[in-house]
């Protein structure tokens, strides 16, 4: 038996200065299609992970992740009920937010790794460097497999069809808000916009609207208490309105939630207050109204109402559903994403067993 060894791939050991898809697209080559076996190791914290995006996740006869280039053994189980056996053959014990994971390896090359798509707002103790990981995978660019908040597929978005204006009449909601968290911005600003035009709010924050005015909405809550919770129900009362208050629960770089991508898959347009760099990652320059571009509340509101009163300004935010190439920034998104999350870890781990000389030949 033999190995790939650092100097056998020198000069393409210099993998962390190749962009992030030819990194991948080297590693599949490396790899030699060994399988990298992980363990997400459940908790509190990990709970929305397994009634949301674990089910989304569908495997090959053999028990790999489809659609991965990577052969990966993805497997969702507390620690305790892992065997020895198990604990000696995982590539990988990930962990959410915080670390659960056992005080020592079961073997050198095996890694510890973080998932939190948390801000420090939320969990504080979910960022910055933690000790105990080899490496994380957060929505900051910074990490090692970061991971944006896409949750579909973008190519898809392009089929949606904007949200038809020339259905409303003069006393149409036009605005749509959906939040869990009380924030300073979110509870001294929507009503100051919610004083010129009027604001459907669902969520825990400035809630004044049921549900149950959508009743086919209603119905598509399944696996919470809090329709605010479920995707589903989410996705289905957005885009019952032109617009969605994208407010975020702080302005950290990189972070984007579900709250400005979701508007894009459903055909509205995200009014956005957020990261300081969301710009730089949109799928187009005018495909998102900003709070900041506005020097009052009533100029905004007034600058929405002329949108839906004039079909052909207001299809002008939708112009990048024909796009046949998508800019860096957000195609960096795209693949870097929630939807390719389980997939793009298994490729680091790949790529560091293919880096320490693992791979056998």
């Amino acid at each position: 038996m033999s190995f790939i060894t650092k100097s056998t791939i020198y000069p393409i050991y210099t993998l962390w200065a190749i962009e992030w898809k030819q990194r991948h697209y080297l590693t599949e080559y490396l790899n030699k299609n060994q399988i990298v076996k992980i363990y997400l190791i459940s908790g509190i914290s990990d709970q929305w992970y397994g009634r949301t995006d674990l089910l989304r996740l569908k495997y090959n006869h053999d028990g790999t992740l489809m659609n991965c280039d990577v052969p990966c053994i993805w497997n969702v189980t507390d620690l305790g009920n892992l065997t020895l056996e198990e604990l000696k053959t995982a590539d990988v014990l990930l962990c959410v937010d915080y670390h659960i994971l056992p005080e020592k390896k079961s073997w050198e090359g095996q890694k510890f790794v973080q998932f939190s798509i948390e801000p420090y707002i939320n969990c504080p103790s979910c960022s910055g460097d933690i000790e105990g990981f080899d490496f994380r995978s957060t929505y900051n660019e910074s990490s090692e497999v970061h991971t944006s908040y896409i949750r579909s597929d973008p190519n898809i978005w392009l089929k949606k069809q904007p949200f038809n204006v020339e259905n409303l009449d003069k006393n149409s909601t036009i605005v749509s808000f959906i939040a869990s968290h009380w924030t300073d911005f979110r509870e001294n600003w929507v009503p100051k916009l919610q004083a010129h035009i009027p604001v459907a709010s669902f969520g825990v924050v400035q809630r004044n609207t049921d549900w149950n005015i959508h009743p086919d909405c209603e119905a598509l809550e399944k696996n919470t208490n809090d329709h605010y919770e479920d995707f589903n129900a989410k996705d289905c009362i957005i885009e019952k309105y032109p617009f969605y208050l994208s407010i975020e629960n702080s302005q950290e770089p990189d972070y984007s939630s579900e709250k400005l991508w979701d508007p894009f898959k459903l055909g509205v347009v995200p009014i956005v207050w957020g990261a300081p760099n969301t710009r730089s990652y949109l799928p187009h320059p005018k495909s998102a109204i900003f709070i900041e571009d506005y020097p009052n509340v009533e100029d905004l509101a007034n600058h929405l109402k002329y949108l839906v009163e004039n079909r052909t300004a207001y299809l002008e935010y939708h112009q990048w559903r024909n796009l046949t190439n998508w800019p860096d920034g957000f195609e960096r998104k795209a693949y870097m994403s929630m939807y390719n999350m389980e997939c793009n870890i298994c490729k680091e781990v790949a790529r560091l067993r293919v880096i320490e000389g693992r791979v056998e030949m």
